[in-house]
């Protein structure tokens, strides 16, 4: 296992979320040791914390599948997906509504994943 790897499993863990999210609430839990001067481990892991409580946000209040963080793959095609649809929603917004009786495809908060992983 590489040291990506153990950071993800460490911010994705029950522990890492609740220690960031008291850490961001109360000014007595830090994180790391130093304030400042983070070093490139210290930033990727604060990323991937972030990335986690977001994809723990969208399962609750989006109702995405659970499956999403059932492995790597899944969290980074669901972040890429998220990503251009937060794209398209705001190229949609800028264009003038067009009156057609054209079918459209329609976006949906729902994602099926295949029900084994390999």
């Amino acid at each position: 296992m590489n040291i990506y790897e153990s950071l993800r499993l460490l911010a994705k863990s029950i522990r890492g979320q609740n220690l960031f999210s008291a850490a961001k609430e109360l000014s007595s839990i830090q994180l790391f040791e130093n304030k400042f001067n983070l070093s490139k481990i210290q930033e990727i892991y604060l990323s991937y914390l972030y990335t986690y409580e977001m994809l723990n946000r969208d399962i609750i209040i989006d109702n995405i599948s659970k499956l999403v963080t059932s492995c790597e793959i899944y969290e980074d095609a669901y972040l890429l997906w998220k990503r251009q649809h937060k794209k398209e929603n705001k190229v949609n917004q800028n264009e003038p509504e067009k009156k057609s009786k054209d079918m459209h495809l329609v976006c949906g908060n729902k994602i099926i994943f295949p029900t084994e992983v390999k």
